[in-house]
C-alpha cells in the first residue's frame, strides 16, 4: 500500500498528477536556487578571504603607527588625543535583493580631515596613525557586509537543501508511489468490468 491513501478514482490520479507536476517543476526552481546560492557563497568565501587580508594588513600598520606614536608622544597622550578626536566618518546601510534575500551593504563616507586652527599638540607618527585607522575602518565596513552576507546565504541555502530533501526523498516517491497504485487499481478494474460485461452478454446470448 502506498503512504498516501486515496480512492482508486480518476479524479484522485488527476489530483496526483497535477500534484507531481508541481512538485518536479518546484523541484527544478530549488535545484536553480540552490546552484546560484552556493556559487554566490563561493564568490563571497573568496571575496572575504582577499578583504580579511587586506584588512590585517591595515592593522599591522595602524598598531605600527600607534607605537611610533606612543613613543613620540606617551602611550596615555596618544589615547587622549584619540578621545578627543571629532567623528570623521558616517556609515549607510543598504539593502539589495537576492533571491528574495534582503542582503545588507555596510558603506562608509569618511569625511575629509582638516587642518588644526591652532597649533597641533600631536606628532607626525600620531597623525599617521590617524590616517591608518581611517583605512582599517574601511576594510572593517567591507569585512562585515561580506561576513552578514554569507550568513544569510548559507542560512537560505540551508533551507533549500531541506525543502529539495523533502521533496526528492518523501513526497515525490510518496506520490509516485500513489499514482501507480491507483493507475494500476484503475486498470484493474477496468479490465474486471470489461470481463463483467462480457459474461453478462454471453449470458444474454444464450
Amino acid at each position: 500500500m502506498p503512504g498516501i491513501e486515496l480512492p482508486p478514482t480518476k479524479s484522485s490520479l488527476r489530483r496526483l498528477k497535477e500534484d507531481l507536476a508541481f512538485a518536479y517543476e518546484g523541484y527544478d526552481l530549488l535545484n536553480q536556487k540552490r546552484e546560484i546560492l552556493a556559487l554566490e557563497i563561493v564568490r563571497k568565501i573568496d571575496e572575504i578571504r582577499r578583504t580579511e587580508a587586506d584588512f590585517h594588513q591595515a592593522l599591522d600598520n595602524l598598531y605600527g603607527a600607534y607605537r611610533s606614536a606612543a613613543v613620540d608622544m606617551g602611550a596615555d597622550a596618544a589615547a587622549l588625543a584619540s578621545c578627543a578626536e571629532r567623528k570623521s566618518y558616517t556609515l549607510f546601510m543598504d539593502v539589495s535583493k537576492l533571491m528574495g534575500l534582503r542582503l545588507v551593504n555596510f558603506r562608509l563616507h569618511l569625511k575629509k580631515l582638516h587642518a588644526p586652527v591652532a597649533f597641533p599638540r600631536t606628532s607626525a607618527s600620531y597623525d599617521e596613525a590617524r590616517s591608518r585607522s581611517r583605512d582599517a575602518l574601511a576594510l572593517l565596513a567591507r569585512y562585515a557586509t561580506i561576513t552578514k552576507s554569507i550568513i544569510l546565504l548559507s542560512r537560505e541555502l540551508k533551507k533549500v537543501q531541506r525543502r529539495v530533501n523533502a521533496l526528492e526523498k518523501i513526497f515525490i516517491p510518496q506520490h509516485e508511489e500513489a499514482k501507480k497504485y491507483i493507475t494500476d487499481r484503475i486498470e484493474e478494474m477496468e479490465r474486471e468490468e470489461v470481463f463483467v460485461k462480457k459474461l453478462i452478454r454471453q449470458r444474454q446470448a444464450r
